[in-house]
């Protein structure tokens, strides 16, 4: 009998903490040593993930583990030091409309930006005959 209760905590544990760590959260800092007067606030939705930020290699995304469909969306937020960046963000949509999905991916989009110390900004994009633009807008 001890074994097994020792086996049936193990889990438990191990499943909290799986657990936990898919709430962990979705907030990166991309350079500690940068003072707060000198950086800005980049936020990303599930459709966004930053794969490169000036050339360096990131994983910058949100999680969308434990959400069911009807929450929320989940957001991440980035804290980057202001100036001149490119970015290199994968893109990825799936819309239901009844029976009928829309997918939507694209890989390596390039953007560049000069953000503002202070500042929060935010992806959208524009779709116009298959092409899509995507834009930093600043809240």
């Amino acid at each position: 009998m001890k074994k097994r209760s020792f086996f049936t905590g193990f889990i438990f544990v191990l499943f909290i903490g799986l657990f936990l760590a898919g709430c962990a959260s979705n907030n990166f800092v991309f350079d500690r040593s940068i003072k707060e007067e000198n950086s800005c606030i980049l936020k990303l939705s599930d459709d966004y993930m930053v794969v490169k930020f000036d050339g360096k290699k990131v994983r910058w995304k949100t999680s969308s583990f434990g959400l069911s469909k009807t929450s929320k969306r989940n957001e991440a937020t980035v804290k980057i030091p202001a100036g001149e960046h490119t970015l290199i963000v994968d893109y990825f949509n799936e819309t239901n409309f009844g029976t009928y999905k829309i997918k939507r991916k694209d890989d390596g989009i390039e953007v560049k930006y000069n953000f503002e110390a202070g500042s929060t900004y935010s992806f959208y994009n524009l779709i116009i005959n298959e092409k899509m633009t995507l834009y930093l807008r600043k809240k």
